[in-house]
């Protein structure tokens, strides 16, 4: 079990590091004739805020694995009742390593009832929300929140 957690690790890191490549011809850069800024795209992700960082607020449930290359993963452990406060990850997967059943709020107050089940992986956008097992076993979740630099909208 250690050697497939390691070399699940070891090819979450490879994909993500990947994904940090130059740019392809779709991604063209663009230059401001006044500036030196490089702007990748018009989207843009909420300005980091440390009293959301996901790490910060799931502290007390989580073990970090690494936090390099705008890249942080961690795993987190919620026992039946342990609930997370309100926080935000970028763009992020997460694996299941033990299923269960969560109670996820998104900020603008929706609710969902989540049976996760062991293996399942998901690839998702910015969302900030609070959590709670509401289940009768312990989920274990591996995280990993990709932080890239995104360029403000500036028209």
């Amino acid at each position: 079990m250690k050697f497939f957690f390691q070399s699940l690790l070891i090819a979450a890191l490879v994909f993500f590091t990947a994904c940090n490549n130059p740019e392809t011809s779709s991604e063209k850069s663009t230059v401001d004739t006044n500036t030196t800024d490089t702007i990748k795209d018009n989207s843009s992700m909420p300005d980091y805020d440390p009293a959301l960082d996901p790490w910060n607020v799931e502290a007390p449930f989580a073990k970090k694995f690494g936090d390099t290359l705008g890249i942080k993963m961690f795993e987190v452990t919620l026992k039946p009742g342990d609930s997370v406060s309100m926080h935000r990850h970028p763009d992020h997967t997460l694996y299941v390593l033990q299923g269960g059943k969560l109670a996820i709020t998104t900020e603008g107050g929706g609710r969902q009832i989540l049976d996760l089940p062991t293996g399942a992986g998901f690839v998702n956008p910015t969302t900030t929300h609070s959590g709670k097992n509401i289940g009768t076993t312990t989920v274990r979740l591996l995280a990993t929140d990709i932080y890239r630099p995104r360029a403000k909208n500036r028209e």
